[in-house]
């Protein structure tokens, strides 16, 4: 396991943690349709910043030991920090909808587009 990994365990927590609180952001403000378009930019930009630490620490311990640069592991970092964030936003949307109560009931009309009966 390499240095990249190591590091990325230790700050796997920040995209989660921001990925809810922008879910529910986009959940109380929810009027707003270009949210989403707006929330691609900073999800990108946050994943790109939080690869940045694991950049550096593999930097340093390349600079310091001589060992191999693992480019490989920072790219599936970058989108696992990606993937991280987005999934936590939308599970924050989903939250946050329920929490603050602007959920549109069906009342049993779903099963019957669906035409299930």
């Amino acid at each position: 396991m390499g240095m990249v990994y190591d590091v990325f365990d230790k700050v796997s927590m920040i995209p989660i943690v921001l990925g809810l609180i922008m879910g529910n952001y986009l959940a109380v403000f929810h009027n707003d349709s270009n949210l989403w378009i707006k929330s691609i930019p900073f999800i990108l930009a946050f994943s790109f910043i939080l690869t940045l630490i694991p950049l550096f620490v593999s930097l340093a311990d390349n600079l310091k030991n001589n060992t191999k640069f693992p480019i490989a592991d920072l790219i599936e970092a970058f989108f696992l920090n990606i993937a991280m964030i987005g999934v936590c936003t939308a599970f924050g949307v989903v939250f946050g909808s329920f929490l603050i109560g602007n959920v549109i009931a069906d009342n049993g009309t779903l099963p019957n587009l669906l035409h299930f009966k």
